[in-house]
């Protein structure tokens, strides 16, 4: 198992079988640091094949003594220390993918691994589950074998993957998707403890564009577990909500309707607002009319975007330069919509978006007179009506 309580090497015994021994002291772990610094050849190999027969708990030990090591024993945990990482961990990969693995030892084994925990609860704890999971761990092993091991600079190595994988993620109808490395990014980054470095997480929401996962999350044979995963990294603080809100919006996926609904409940200042409340009027909950209607008020201006000129932005369309989409605008398109009607039956000429329900640019007024018009109507048709019901 990787929990082992204590450091161990395996000698071999009498018989040719190997058994561990125990190397848990200090002074033992020294001697071992010491031989590998040995300027005889053969004690320093000695030494470098115990270090790769020590058991998981030992691994952070090793770690710490590298920046205090002698150079040159420092060199050669550098290179050390990884192998022996990958070794403990295709130990456990091995004994999960053997035919002869039983249900509960192969829950044994996943119970001890990166973000089990996590993944058994979005997607259930069954047999199909451990198969998926391996996938995942056989993807991006080194990775898994780091988030175990190298929880240090962890963070970085997910950066630089993320950046890998996503260069894969570019629609290239020919090639296969490369499903179980994204779904394991998703899985790993989605960890609420774990901090995302630098592009990480634009790096891994911007995979979501690929049309081949949309593909998979809609016909795959694994749709039910990807949706689940794919959820959970929706829902991750503290990441730009844009691509996700779209995908959920696309997919209709339940956890862009609880984001949308946390976005607007923390603000309404920018570009997210805009997605957030469509993403609402795409799953249609007449519930969320109080939290739409709250922001009829709102005279943000969402589009266009500052510094940009309307005539610039739309040069085929015959449009007023003081033509602009401001959140309440928004608002009131959203909850006509969530009432049933049209809302170019009150003056707003939306054009229809398959992405995104309508498009920003056809959601605004040339004026306030037009707006307050637009608002006056909403009011007085719905003045005595109740919500439908959905």
């Amino acid at each position: 198992m990787l929990a082992a309580p204590t450091v161990s090497v395996h000698a071999q015994d009498a018989g040719g079988k190997k058994e561990p021994s125990s190397v848990s002291s200090d002074e033992q772990l020294e001697k071992l640091l010491t031989d590998l610094g040995s300027s005889t050849f053969s004690v320093r190999q000695k030494a470098a094949l115990r270090v790769l027969e020590l058991s998981a708990s030992d691994v952070r030990s090793l770690e710490s003594q590298m920046g205090s090591a002698p150079a040159s024993v420092s060199t050669q945990l550098k290179v050390l220390i990884p192998r022996l990482r990958r070794r403990l961990f295709d130990e456990q990969l091995e004994k999960l993918s053997k035919d002869d693995t039983s249900e509960a030892e192969a829950a044994e084994i996943v119970a001890l691994l990166p973000e089990w925990n996590r993944y058994s609860a979005m997607t259930g704890n069954d047999p199909d589950s451990v198969v998926v999971y391996r996938e995942l761990l056989v993807a991006e092993r080194d990775l898994f074998s780091a988030r175990l091991f190298a929880a240090d600079d962890f963070a970085t190595r997910l950066e630089t993957r993320s950046a890998a994988v996503s260069a894969l993620c570019d629609g290239q109808a020919d090639e296969a998707f490369p499903v179980a490395s994204f779904a394991a990014l998703m899985l790993l980054g989605s960890n609420p403890d774990l901090h995302l470095q630098g592009a990480t997480s634009a790096n891994i929401s911007s995979a979501l564009d690929d049309p081949r996962f949309g593909k998979l999350i809609e016909k795959g044979v694994h749709s039910k577990t990807l949706k689940a995963i794919t959820e959970s990294w929706i829902e991750r603080p503290d990441i730009a909500v844009d691509r996700p809100l779209l995908f959920a919006m696309q997919h209709q996926l339940p956890a862009g309707r609880r984001v949308a609904l946390k976005t607007l409940d923390r603000s309404t200042r920018n570009q997210r607002t805009y997605y957030a409340l469509l993403c609402l009027a795409t799953f249609q909950q007449t519930e969320d009319l109080p939290l739409v209607e709250s922001l009829l008020s709102n005279e943000k201006t969402l589009w266009p975007p500052r510094g940009q000129l309307v005539r610039e932005l739309l040069p085929d369309r015959e449009i007023d330069s003081t033509f602009s989409v401001q959140t309440r605008d928004v608002a009131l398109a959203v909850a006509i919509h969530l009432r049933g009607e049209k809302p170019q039956e009150f003056g707003i000429d939306v054009v229809p978006s398959d992405a995104h329900l309508f498009t920003i640019e056809s959601m605004g007024f040339s004026n306030d007179e037009q707006r307050e018009a637009a608002l006056a109507k909403y009011r007085a048709h719905f003045a005595a009506a109740a919500p439908p019901s959905r």
